[in-house]
């Protein structure tokens, strides 16, 4: 169907999202992620003040894990040194404008190796941090990691607790471990470290998910949709949890302005706080937002009052 990414953006700020943060996981999508938020915000600055939207755009650079063996090693023989480098200077351009908030998505996934091999994610994702956190400038290696950890145990918390180390713990490691989806034994160690877990859809499938998420604080929680991924399905367990409903046609039925069927959008963030909420016996979801809310705040730095075209 045609472009409606504008009408997503405009949902997004009439149901009550302030900040959105695009995702990038190559170099070209980082790249282009850049560009979006760029082009955006200058649309934004031409448009009457009544027209524009009270809605903050940014986003993020990094290598996913999934992405490394493409990325860094089948790369038409590029040299990963020079991949590594590109990025920083992407960084280190997005941040003088504030349209780069955070390094990621980098991380680790065992559910796909067959899109990148265990080592090749780990050499990627220790270079990474040392490329971005080793940074000359300090506006860059100050940013918070978007980090992935699927199926993998401790090993991305052993790779963090490592890297520190080796730094004789002289780097603060500051962050979101996205879409947790693991034990709340690991939960409470990545909290420990100073890391936020964040939630989508994802993370409310099972009645082990919301029994993870009924004991973690408040505090160390952020709302996350991972649109168009991780919508909250008829069959997971959080869905009984869900008050507020959106009207969506099938794809192929596509008419502008309306949701699509099996598509998540940033609007349905509401629908986190509401399981959330329901998953820790029923308290206001005004009270899940509020908190939830000064986290974000707070870990990228974002102002309550910012506006688009700062």
């Amino acid at each position: 169907h045609e472009p409606d990414f504008e009408q997503v953006l405009e949902r997004a700020s009439t149901n009550g999202v302030t900040h959105l943060i695009l995702t990038a996981g190559t170099l070209n999508e980082s790249q282009r992620a850049v560009q979006v938020v760029r082009d955006w915000r200058e649309k934004q600055q031409r448009q009457q003040q009544q027209e524009s939207l009270p809605l903050f755009l940014g986003c993020t650079v990094g290598v996913h894990p999934t992405r490394c063996q493409q990325e860094f090693v089948d790369n038409d023989g590029a040299d990963p040194d020079r991949v590594l480098e590109e990025l920083l200077q992407i960084v280190q351009d997005g941040v003088t404008d504030g349209c780069v908030v955070a390094i990621g998505e980098i991380g680790l996934d065992y559910d796909r190796l067959e899109f990148s091999p265990k080592d090749v994610q780990h050499e990627f994702l220790k270079r990474q941090l040392e490329t971005f956190l080793g940074a000359a400038s300090p506006q860059v290696a100050s940013l918070p990691l978007f980090l992935h950890n699927r199926s993998v145990g401790g090993d991305l918390l052993n790779v963090l607790q490592n890297f520190m180390n080796s730094h004789n713990n002289a780097t603060k490691l500051r962050g979101v471990v996205h879409s947790f989806d693991d034990t709340l034994e690991l939960a409470q160690e990545f909290i420990g470290m100073g890391f936020y877990i964040g939630l989508n859809g994802c993370s409310l499938k099972t009645p082990e998910n919301l029994e993870v998420v009924r004991e973690l604080p408040l505090s160390s929680i952020l709302l996350e949709t991972d649109c168009p991924y991780c919508e909250i399905k008829a069959t997971h367990a959080g869905f009984p949890f869900i008050k507020t409903t959106f009207e969506k046609k099938a794809e192929k039925k596509f008419i502008m302005g309306q949701l699509v069927k099996g598509r998540n959008e940033p609007c349905q963030i509401v629908q986190v706080a509401e399981v959330i909420a329901g998953a820790k016996g029923g308290i206001p979801v005004q009270q899940v937002a509020k908190a939830c809310y000064k986290n974000s705040m707070e870990l990228y730095g974002f102002s309550p009052n910012q506006c688009p075209n700062h």
